[in-house]
């Protein structure tokens, strides 16, 4: 009989590489429940920059915010001719997307209105994905974590549930950097009087303290809000305090890994749009195509021109509103993407920092099955098991438990 000592018969990539999770987030991604909830929030998105565009601005400026940002298009489909380098990329877009009011109200001086519009836009776009993130975060936790499924239900419940703090999360270091950020205005108001200017240099230290605490939260927020979210959806406590406090830990203990895990991030997400994109667009072309050897291509020209009258129009509206739905889908993948990387660097990074393993996600079932019955106590003021609880934690009839239970008597 031959040694087999020594042989290596299945390498544990999970143990070696832990990061490598981050390759299932395109699989999780693409499927059902993830992307009706990216969706759902994509086209919720738009509405804010809308509304408060008609309240504030009056019209005055487009919206900063389409339904379609930069994709594909049929042309470069036909042509193959897209580059990496050209390639819109999931997490620059939800970037782009969702921090681009805050940082123009940090770091561009505006008018009330113009001010009032940013903030409203801020304002809904967290409202909208404190809500479709957080079920996103919950599939995905529980998908990578402990190797299950969590139906889309569950998952909205979960959000639901979660709501109040999902909301406060990214608010806490807002409010933080506003807190610091009082006592230098008013030490800028003092700086009006001529005293004041000399006051002020003497106290100055004091405002690079405050600058610096500023800075602190900034840079933690900016670099960390990705994580707040799959906190949420991950933990038994799941609050705005545990999300702010392990984000901010996570990102300063492990900038160098969190910078890797990003660039990995990056470069698949690159990629992956890049398949999502084409397949899109590539749907839409065949579709069209094949259409065509039955029409003719005179006809198809024909029916794309406006104006046409009444059922003849109103054909051609439907198409491109399907055509429409498809692109929708494929952007949304991009939010879709994002939140499901970002909660397997959560996953990854909790890991190195809190030596906490991947299944130690947070299971309401759980705390039922291993909670101790509940007791009552008797006439005499003495707690014990109801009648009930004994009942539900017996164990099922049958052979074996009665043979158990004659030798008990026997005995």
């Amino acid at each position: 009989m031959q040694d087999e000592s020594g042989v290596i018969r299945r390498i544990a990539w999970r143990e070696i590489c832990p990061w490598l999770i981050i390759f299932r987030s395109f699989r999780l991604s693409i499927s059902l429940p993830v992307l009706l909830l990216a969706t759902a929030g994509w086209v919720l998105t738009p509405l804010g920059d809308v509304v408060a565009n008609m309240l504030l601005l009056g019209n005055e400026a487009s919206t900063s915010t389409t339904w379609l940002p930069e994709t594909v298009s049929a042309t470069q489909v036909r042509q193959l001719g897209v580059t990496l380098a050209e390639m819109p990329n999931p997490i620059r877009s939800v970037y782009e997307h969702l921090l681009s009011s805050p940082a123009k109200l940090l770091t561009t001086p505006m008018s009330a209105k113009t001010t009032g519009y940013h903030l409203v836009c801020s304002l809904w776009n967290i409202a909208v994905w404190s809500f479709f993130a957080v079920a996103i975060c919950r599939i995905a936790a529980v998908q990578f974590g402990r190797q299950e499924r969590v139906d889309l239900r569950s998952a909205i419940h979960y959000a639901a549930q979660k709501y109040a703090w999902s909301v406060a999360a990214p608010l806490f270091p807002i409010i933080g950097i506003l807190l610091a950020g009082i006592p230098i205005a008013l030490l800028g108001a003092l700086m009006r009087l001529d005293a004041g200017v000399f006051a002020a240099g003497l106290l100055w230290p004091f405002a690079l303290v405050g600058g610096l605490i500023m800075a602190v939260l900034l840079f933690g927020l900016v670099a960390g809000w990705p994580l707040m979210w799959p906190t949420i959806s991950s933990e038994h406590q799941g609050d705005a305090f545990e999300a702010f406090s392990r984000t901010y830990s996570y990102v300063f203990q492990r900038p160098l890994q969190y910078l890797f895990y990003g660039i990995v991030a990056l470069l698949f997400g690159a990629i992956s749009w890049l398949l999502v994109s084409y397949i899109s667009e590539g749907v839409i072309l065949l579709a069209s195509n094949a259409a065509s050897w039955g029409a003719g291509t005179e006809r198809m020209n024909a029916l794309r021109q406006d104006g046409l009258p009444g059922v003849l129009g109103f054909g051609p509206n439907l198409i491109d509103a399907f055509e429409f739905l498809v692109r929708i889908i494929a952007v949304a993948f991009n939010f879709s993407f994002f939140f499901c990387i970002s909660t397997a660097i959560y996953l990854v990074l909790r890991r190195d920092v809190d030596r906490t393993d991947f299944d130690d996600v947070f299971m309401e079932d759980d705390h039922d099955q291993y909670s101790l019955p509940p007791l009552k106590p008797n006439a005499d003021g003495v707690p014990g098991v109801s009648d009930e609880a004994k009942v539900a934690n017996e164990p099922a009839s049958g052979p074996a438990a009665s043979g158990d239970s004659d030798d008990a008597t026997s005995a």
